[in-house]
């Protein structure tokens, strides 16, 4: 393996969601490639990040509220299930599939495509 695979995949054994899945997974959605599969990676978390904005004055003080992060990862979760991709772990993944890491808005995520 090259040098760049070999950090790509370091990153992705640490990073990625706190979503259900297995261990050392990304998101992928084998009828996407890995640049679409960023663009609504980018649009879930942009759209978690604004519907889960704490109320300034909550009524009562739930998981969302004590952790605004944890409910922005949930939401963001959801979304892409939603869109069609389930978290797979790398050893699954073959050859042309590519992986790419990254943050989108504080929060460490992994994704795969064509």
């Amino acid at each position: 393996m090259n040098k760049i695979c070999l950090i790509t995949l370091a990153i992705v054994a640490v990073g990625g969601l706190g979503c259900n899945g297995p261990r050392n997974a990304v998101w992928l959605n084998p009828e996407k490639s890995l640049e679409q599969a960023e663009e609504d990676m980018g649009t879930c978390y942009f759209d978690a990040f604004l519907a889960q904005r704490p109320d300034p004055a909550p009524k009562e003080f739930g998981s969302v509220e004590k952790d605004p992060k944890a409910g922005i990862e949930l939401a963001a979760c959801e979304c892409m299930k939603q869109a069609g991709y389930k978290r797979t772990a790398v050893a699954k993944l073959k050859p042309p599939i590519r992986i790419k890491s990254g943050v989108a808005h504080t929060m460490h995520y992994s994704i795969a495509g064509k």
